[in-house]
């Protein structure tokens, strides 16, 4: 593992065995460019089964892999400098609220600083792929979310339909991530963004009747 993403898991524990598996599997497979969502997907995945509880009884993400959460959510986030923030609150909150009141409203802010400069502050860098790569982005965050319910609800025997699933979004999500990454010519972003954009409306009045 990379000492800048260190994945700090239970032994003997089916979930952690099971992401260790999966996370070191699909590197090896795919040796994806988008490495730091690859970590976030399973370290974040991987917190039901610490159940480190405080005397409150609220779950806090655990301290051997705070750091390397915060380093993957600033190069997630690139070229937004977050990793203090993340540092700073997923220490002083309980998991689960640090999502909600810190991870998600900095995501939204950074994403759409990309959506504008992408991560090379280069003018709709992601041309017209941006917006697939966003909502298959948001697809997998939602699918991730889920993993407390599949730990806690899900019989063991059918667990590894869910990380089939997280897998399956991990690669659309690659996917669509590289090309995101592509380089084009400032006319050549703007008129793919553009074309997009009108197909997406276009197929918004088709839909509603309206043309």
């Amino acid at each position: 593992m990379s000492d800048f993403y260190k994945m700090k898991l239970i032994t003997n524990n089916p979930w952690h065995d099971m992401i260790i598996t999966e996370y070191t599997n699909f590197k090896e497979d795919y040796k994806p460019r988008s490495a730091a969502v690859t970590y976030l997907m399973y370290s974040g995945m991987s917190h039901p089964g610490f159940q480190d509880y405080n005397d409150n009884g609220y779950a806090y993400f655990t301290e051997e892999m705070a750091d390397s959460y915060a380093n993957a959510f600033q190069v997630h986030q690139k070229p937004c400098k977050t990793a203090y923030i993340h540092k700073y609150w997923i220490r002083k909150l309980p998991y689960l609220w640090y999502l909600l009141l810190v991870a998600g409203p900095v995501d939204i802010y950074a994403h759409t600083y990309q959506f504008i400069f992408g991560e090379r502050e280069t003018f709709l860098e992601g041309g017209a792929f941006f917006i697939p790569y966003m909502a298959s982005h948001f697809i997998m965050l939602s699918f991730s979310l889920l993993a407390p319910y599949v730990y806690k609800y899900i019989p063991l025997a059918y667990w590894s339909w869910y990380f089939k699933i997280i897998r399956i979004n991990l690669i659309i999500h690659e996917r669509v991530y590289r090309l995101t990454l592509r380089k084009l010519s400032l006319g050549y972003r703007i008129l793919e963004f553009s074309l997009f954009v009108a197909a997406i409306w276009y197929t918004y009045r088709w839909f509603s009747g309206r043309v």
